[in-house]
């Protein structure tokens, strides 16, 4: 009797999950039906998962295409291969962008479900390589550990400071590769960063790790918390190289805790150099 009581609580909570979780983001159900909305329309062939306002203009949609193909070369490069499958969604009108990203700020947003379905939602400011990069590298992360896990194990300043390496806005080419010949030149590193950081006390990390305590509080600790990120990935970036990104995500993946993970590699890295020299 208790087996079956039990039984029907968990079938219950599995169905009510989902279902809860779509109520309290109707941006997702958009999301979801966005191959149904009369609003947009595929970019390219029926494969590409690209959706584009029919708001755009046509500069629009060729500037998008460009900088799409520009940030799917550099993730390929900073993961070692794209294995990532987001859905994009372009949205050249804040009205739009709202519709389909929680409180429709900033120039792009992720969105993940449970179930394992990826969308990257773009702005009227997100039609450029960076924010594209940015959020693919949110999305590589989700397609290689899921999630539950991402949600689970992985701290946001760590999430965030990684999406930050192939954001040029935030961070120097240099730290991993060289600069992209694709890349336009509309005020990006590294002539002059646009996106100027307070000056106040660094925050620590350990004050970082939810995405409540990233982003909440005012503009001027989130932009902080975006350079506490950036500068504690640099370093730590700067010791593994570039393979101990894939090489991170894979041993998590396989069970070891992150925090582990990230302590074991970079000592490994130290070892290594300390016995070159």
């Amino acid at each position: 009797m208790r087996k079956r009581v039990l039984l029907r609580y968990v079938l219950s909570l599995l169905i009510a999950l989902p279902i809860g979780f779509l109520l309290l983001y109707p941006q997702v159900v958009r999301c979801i039906r966005i191959d149904q909305s009369d609003s947009f329309r595929l970019l390219g062939h029926r494969s590409s998962g690209i959706y584009i306002s029919r708001l755009a203009r046509p500069n629009q949609e060729r500037q998008l295409q460009q900088h799409i193909q520009a940030a799917y070369h550099r993730i390929k490069k900073f993961w070692g291969k794209k294995q990532g499958t987001a859905i994009l969604i372009y949205c050249p009108t804040q009205d739009e962008y709202q519709q389909y990203c929680v409180g429709g700020e900033g120039a792009g947003c992720s969105v993940g479900t449970p179930w394992g379905d990826s969308y990257l939602v773009l702005g009227p400011d997100g039609n450029n390589t960076d924010v594209i990069a940015h959020e693919l590298c949110h999305d590589e992360l989700f397609a290689r550990l899921g999630w539950w896990q991402v949600k689970r194990q992985i701290p946001q300043w760590f999430n965030e400071g990684l999406a930050l390496m192939v954001d040029y806005r935030f961070s120097s080419p240099s730290t991993w590769e060289h600069p992209d010949t694709t890349q336009t030149d509309n005020n990006l590193f590294p002539e002059e960063m646009p996106l100027s950081f307070p000056a106040r006390p660094m925050i620590k990390l350990t004050d970082l790790e939810t995405t409540r305590d990233f982003f909440s509080g005012d503009y001027a600790h989130v932009m902080l918390a975006y350079q506490t990120a950036a500068q504690e990935v640099t370093r730590w970036l700067s010791v593994v190289g570039q393979p101990g990104v894939p090489a991170l995500a894979t041993v998590i993946a396989n069970g070891e805790p992150f925090a582990h993970a990230y302590q074991r590699l970079e000592r490994s890295s130290r070892k290594k150099t300390q016995q070159i020299h």
